[in-house]
């Protein structure tokens, strides 16, 4: 992973090992981010995805009235999402005025994402959400590949016992046909151990 801290601004880049329409799935696919995404540690309870522009997206976490939703100024699928950010928190208020461009490519024979946030109001809030996008897309690629959270998956018992060190279980993998298919309903995501301010992460 790459990122890019400036004032204000969060730029995060990340690859994985599938083709991007999986990856774009994964992203806005209620039943995909159900399973790796956990907003302040919370599992989504409900997901609102009108991909297009001027559709609302949002997400509701736990019961402690967690819901973050924007508005989309730009979809183009496969490619590239522009949309508002705001975290609105029953107990601490709310953060408004981010912007997410969500940005998904070909890469060899998987795909990138870049992820750019702004709109902060100074630069100490910059450093808990870049901490919560690393999180939040570890996760990802760890539901992509079909490994728990961290990364931390023990492989299958194997004959070959350094290779099964490198690989998860057949059972735990996540296939390009499992993310097209909502039949699958496995949950490997884990949850968070980090702060809740640590937590906070985009996604969808």
């Amino acid at each position: 992973m790459e990122t890019n801290q400036k004032t204000h601004l969060i730029e995060i880049e990340r690859q994985f090992d599938v083709d991007v329409e999986t990856l774009f799935q994964a992203w806005t696919e209620a039943e995909h981010l159900k399973k790796w995404w956990h907003p302040m540690g919370d599992s989504l309870t409900e997901v609102k995805n009108d991909l297009k522009e001027g559709g609302v997206v949002a997400y509701y976490a736990g019961d402690q009235g967690l819901e973050i939703s924007g508005t989309y100024s730009e979809v183009v699928p496969n490619e590239k999402l522009v949309y508002s950010w705001v975290w609105n928190m029953s107990d601490e208020g709310s953060e408004s005025g981010y912007t997410l461009t969500v940005q998904f490519s070909s890469e060899g024979e998987g795909s990138k994402l870049h992820v750019t946030q702004d709109g902060f109001s100074g630069p100490e809030l910059v450093k808990p959400h870049e901490e919560g996008w690393q999180k939040g897309l570890d996760d990802l690629a760890a539901y992509l590949s079909g490994g728990n959270n961290g990364g931390n998956a023990e492989a299958g018992q194997s004959e070959n016992t350094e290779a099964s060190q490198n690989e998860a279980p057949r059972s735990q993998t996540v296939t390009q046909n499992d993310l097209q298919d909502p039949a699958v309903t496995a949950d490997r995501s884990g949850g968070y151990n980090e702060s809740p301010e640590q937590a906070k992460v985009g996604g969808g």
